[in-house]
């Protein structure tokens, strides 16, 4: 059991549970519910990456990702909803500025920022924590494997989409050369002769004489 302060309010206890199949750590604070963090599901951690340039996420409850999540945290008697990322950079620098949302007739608006500064601290002390384990490195790991086939899928997409980028290039790169020798070739045929029976330049000196006027 964590027990944690922020601010000036009281003592939180929390329970602190780790997914492996999933790769995501969940905090359930007692009196307020569940926290789910782990690194956002759409920006790939990779092996050799910094951790400060990791890109963290929480999630506002616990089960599978939806706008009311179970167990969805209390604050201030506003339930929170959705999901939120976060750097490492501004966790570390103690600048963690989260807003989520709650769930009005049907409509996500933001909670009030009193409620929001509290979050954000909450967040703060959690994750914290969290990266603070030493299990947190096969937890990201897990993550990873959790997260391989969607990724496999994404960048077999961006594969084919510069395979089919690339042909394109090299086909208007064969193209230009073609185009290049052409040019080439006029170059080196050197000026057109200008036949005898061609009408005169259009700028040619008046006193130029012409076909017509030649020999007169």
């Amino acid at each position: 059991m964590l027990t944690f302060t922020v601010g000036g309010g009281p003592a939180l206890e929390a329970a602190e549970f780790a997914d492996f199949d999933t790769g995501q750590a969940i905090y359930r604070v007692t009196g307020i519910g569940a926290f789910t963090l782990g690194w956002d599901p759409d920006h790939h951690p990779e092996a050799d990456q910094n951790p400060m340039e990791e890109i963290l996420h929480v999630t506002y409850g616990t089960g599978p990702h939806s706008f009311n999540m179970n167990e969805a945290p209390v604050l201030f008697g506003v339930t929170l909803a959705g999901a939120e990322s976060f750097t490492r950079t501004a966790l570390d620098a103690g600048v963690l500025r989260l807003r989520p949302y709650r769930l009005i007739i049907s409509a996500p608006v933001h909670v009030p920022k009193g409620t929001a500064r509290r979050t954000s601290a909450i967040v703060a002390a959690l994750a914290r924590h969290w990266l603070a384990q030493p299990w947190t490195r096969e937890l990201r790991r897990a993550h990873e494997h959790h997260r391989a086939p969607h990724s496999l899928n994404r960048y077999s997409g961006l594969i084919a989409q510069h395979e089919d980028r690339m042909r394109r290039l090299r086909e208007a790169h064969t193209y230009y050369l073609q185009r290049a020798d052409r040019a080439t070739a006029i170059l080196q045929a050197g000026p057109v002769p200008v036949p005898a029976d061609a009408p005169p330049h259009p700028f040619a000196p008046a006193d130029t004489p012409t076909a017509e006027t030649a020999g007169r």
